[in-house]
């Protein structure tokens, strides 16, 4: 039977998308100079990854479908922040170029604890990583370790923008030799109310590399 290559994720909005990328064609031509060969993100594939599915049939992603919607029919919109940028897995051996990302009131830890849930209720293997949200925008072929992180000293506090987070999306992702294509399979609308306001902050600081 046909599998398909799948992951959930959240859309981070069109203001903080091209800002990253005015932020990533800056950091390109710095990387150039400095001899460090990337494979960068496209734009129109940045996003944040909330759970990779792996290889499932096509029946398994319409039950899914079903099944997330437990989730997201009690969950409710929320901001969150594009912010930074890092690399996995740390300084000494940088393999991936990340934009933080955050939310207030753990909504992303949340949502990530609720879908992980769910899913192993389905049958998904259980992450045995933690959840390190973030945006992955380039991944690094070769380069000096102490040059990559020369050229992101400027860039550890750039703020990109905020996105109200309505959706959680499926998308298949077909794999080529230069790059990857993300289709949609589905979207589920967040209709959850939203909690009373609060001053408390806990930020996500990201450590974990995605698959999808």
């Amino acid at each position: 039977m046909k599998t398909i290559r799948s992951f959930l994720a959240l859309n981070i909005d069109l203001h903080s998308v091209r800002s990253i990328d005015s932020e990533q064609r800056i950091l390109r031509d710095k990387c150039e100079e400095a001899g460090i060969t990337v494979k960068w993100v496209p734009p129109q594939n940045m996003h944040l990854t909330m759970r990779f599915l792996g290889e499932i049939t096509e029946p398994m992603i319409r039950a899914l479908k079903n099944t997330v919607e437990q989730v997201t029919r009690s969950f409710p919109p929320f901001e969150m922040e594009t912010s930074g940028l890092g690399v996995f897995p740390d300084t000494r051996n940088p393999r991936v170029i990340w934009a933080g990302v955050h939310s207030d009131g753990a909504h992303l830890e949340r949502l990530y604890t609720a879908l992980s849930r769910v899913l192993e209720e389905t049958g998904f293997k259980t992450e045995n990583r933690p959840f390190k949200s973030h945006v992955t925008i380039g991944r690094i072929k070769s380069g000096d370790a102490a040059a990559v992180i020369g050229c992101l000293e400027e860039s550890d506090k750039v703020v990109f923008g905020r996105s109200k987070i309505r959706d959680l999306v499926c998308y298949r992702s077909a794999l080529h030799a230069v790059g990857a294509d993300y289709h949609l399979l589905w979207s589920l609308p967040l209709l959850g109310r939203a909690p009373r306001p609060t001053t408390e902050t806990q930020p996500t600081d990201p450590g974990g590399e995605t698959k999808e």
